[in-house]
């Protein structure tokens, strides 16, 4: 994979780590919500925690998968607790913004992931 290559999906990890962010501050400051503010920040302590856990693995295409797939259940899980938490009733709409959040989390790591290309093994 080129340099160009690693860079750009590097960037769009990026973008896909801002966006829940983003998502929270715009419903916030429209509506003085916080509440998806509060799903974005619990969200991301998800993907931060399976991701701090993972960090000795990840080396190959396989393994960021199913990290990514870990990544995505456990951020979606801990957003839509927390908006549950917050008083939001209706299931429907907390779940698809906690699947959301969760895929854009898991996005990230995995095109982070590839971004870096195959590395070598630890003894």
């Amino acid at each position: 994979m080129t340099e160009t290559r690693h860079r750009s999906f590097y960037f769009l990890a990026i973008l896909f780590r801002v966006a829940p962010f983003a998502f929270g501050l715009l419903r916030a400051s429209r509506a003085g919500d916080y509440r998806m503010l509060w799903m974005a920040i619990a969200s991301f302590a998800g993907a931060a925690l399976v991701a701090f856990a993972a960090r000795r693995h990840g080396r190959d295409s396989k393994e960021i998968l199913a990290i990514s797939v870990l990544v995505l259940a456990v951020a979606t899980l801990l957003a839509g607790l927390t908006a549950r938490f917050l008083g939001a009733t209706a299931a429907a709409g907390i779940w698809a913004v906690a699947l959301v959040f969760g895929l854009c989390w898991a996005i990230s790591y995995w095109l982070a992931g590839i971004s870096r290309g195959p590395q070598p093994q630890e003894p």
